[in-house]
């Protein structure tokens, strides 16, 4: 009786030893691997201006100009860059911010340098497809330093062209 034991266990251990594996091959749709590239992040800079002339009273005979330059490199929903309005004959305001990126809106905080004097600012922006929209409006020093919006439906929005980057 053992001995029936061993031999069918010795047989069963070489059908089971010798039983031929079959792979099964994953297939991803089309659809569904072109979604996982698109998903994948990218990087991205853009540049927008806008230049603003004016004459002054004092002076008809000349002209001044106005700039704002508006910088942003983007990195899947990560967004870093420049804000920096430089008026012709006044104080500058210059800042780099780090946020993120919603779809086409961007939350970000930015340092500013402005009059001597320096500080962090909430800024938020719409990507279009030739231009960025830049919200302004009423601001209110938060309890950790940072100035924000009041209400961000009572702003104001700048719209700043797209240009080649330099």
């Amino acid at each position: 009786m053992k001995k029936t034991v061993l031999v069918f266990i010795s047989v069963m251990s070489l059908f089971v030893s010798c039983k031929e594996e079959t792979k099964e091959e994953v297939i991803i749709p089309e659809e569904k691997a072109e979604k996982n590239v698109a998903e994948t992040p990218t990087y991205e800079k853009m540049c927008f201006l806008q230049v603003t002339e004016s004459k002054p009273e004092y002076t008809p005979n000349k002209v001044i100009r106005d700039s704002i330059v508006f910088e942003i490199e983007r990195k899947g929903d990560s967004v870093s860059g420049i804000f920096n309005w430089l008026p012709a004959e006044k104080d500058k305001k210059l800042s780099t911010f780090k946020g993120v990126l919603t779809g086409k809106t961007g939350n970000a905080i930015a340092n500013y340098s402005a009059e001597g004097m320096n500080y962090k600012e909430e800024l938020v922006f719409t990507l279009g497809e030739d231009q960025v929209s830049i919200i302004y409006g009423e601001m209110v020093q938060g309890d950790d330093g940072i100035w924000k919006y009041k209400s961000k439906e009572a702003s104001s929005t700048q719209k700043l062209s797209k240009v080649d980057c330099k």
